[in-house]
């Protein structure tokens, strides 16, 4: 039996002509409408996401933005999270029908909204160079220079002037990505940083912008790009469809995943708002990854606990339905760098 795969929440009286096969090339996009809602939709096999090579899922990603980004470009949409899947289209009308106030409230916020990206690079080998004549790490370079006149310095040395560089390097990031979002910030409504995930990034970060100030965004990048003179390059990517400010993600609110939360939260039968509040709070602060710098798996954990207590509030408060809806701001990771190259453009170094 066909699965159907979600890209995302529409106006239901929206005529929109896909001409898109869906993921897989397993069927067309099309639109299931229920009460003035609009279901974006694929059939999809029964097949695992977890399953697929990296390049397939590249591959099913880019069909998902495709997908949204066309819906985009004459009204309002609320991506999906990527990966949803529903099992039927009965149940695609019962997810309509139970979030129907949130989409609609959702769907209006978004109409006068886009999302734009900006990433910034540096040359990082020049910035090294600079770096270097700072005077604490020209000192340590300088004996360790000295060393070599007597050996090889220590391993130890050798790894501590290197962390006093990277250190300075994340500083100075730092003080750039800071300087660089307060100067957009007055253009825009919102803000959402990505990872940046190399040396030379020095900015990855999502704006929300009304779509009457697009133009005057634009320039005031233009004027954040004259401002460092060839020291930074900045690219705009967008307008896009608001991932990073309002993703639908649903949650099957089935017995095996709710006993399953309350395994992970070690609740008892008896639940009430309060003590999961409390057990997550509690298990959260244990596992939060600022206690923890760079355990990926304390990451992991904390975003295991806050799905779990979000699905078991939601039982506590008596929601009807089967499943658990939030429209919720998300990093963007399993997106970034991977959008359609036709909302791209780069601003040369140096232009007004």
């Amino acid at each position: 039996m066909e699965n159907k795969y979600i890209y995302g929440i529409i106006d239901g009286a929206r005529q929109i002509d896909f001409a898109i096969t869906g993921l897989g090339d397993h069927g067309p996009v099309h639109v299931i409408a229920n009460h003035g809602l609009g279901c974006m939709l694929s059939d999809f096999p029964d097949e695992e996401f977890a399953a697929m090579t990296k390049e397939e899922l590249v591959r099913h990603l880019l069909v998902h933005q495709m997908v949204v980004e066309h819906a985009m470009r004459n009204g309002a949409v609320l991506p999906a999270k990527f990966g949803t899947i529903l099992g039927t289209s009965q149940e695609v009308h019962d997810l309509l029908s139970q979030g129907h106030s949130q989409f609609i409230n959702a769907l209006s916020w978004a109409e006068d909204k886009v999302e734009v990206e900006v990433a910034a690079t540096w040359d990082k080998e020049l910035v090294l160079r600079e770096i270097s004549t700072e005077p604490k790490i020209a000192q340590a370079r300088e004996d360790m220079a000295n060393q070599y006149k007597h050996g090889e310095p220590s391993l130890e040395e050798r790894v501590h002037l290197g962390q006093m560089v990277k250190a300075s390097l994340d500083r100075r990031r730092a003080s750039y990505r800071e300087w660089m979002v307060n100067f957009l910030k007055p253009a825009t409504m919102d803000v959402q940083p990505n990872h940046c995930l190399s040396d030379e990034l020095v900015m990855n970060v999502a704006f929300l912008v009304q779509k009457t100030r697009l133009e005057g965004f634009d320039r005031r990048v233009k004027e954040l790009n004259d401002l460092f003179q060839n020291q930074i390059n900045f690219r705009i990517i967008g307008p896009l469809p608001p991932y990073s400010f309002a993703t639908v993600e649903v949650t099957r609110l089935s017995q095996e995943r709710i006993e399953e939360a309350k395994q992970l939260l070690n609740l008892g039968e008896v639940l009430s708002e309060y003590e999961v509040r409390k057990a997550y709070r509690h298990l959260a602060a244990e596992n939060h990854p600022d206690r923890k710098p760079g355990d990926e798996l304390a990451k992991i954990q904390f975003a295991k606990l806050r799905r779990a207590s979000d699905l078991l509030i939601a039982c506590c408060a008596n929601l009807e339905g089967s499943w658990l809806i939030n429209i919720r701001r998300q990093k963007t990771d399993e997106i970034q760098n991977l959008y359609s190259a036709e909302f791209e453009y780069a601003l040369p170094k140096g232009s007004g």
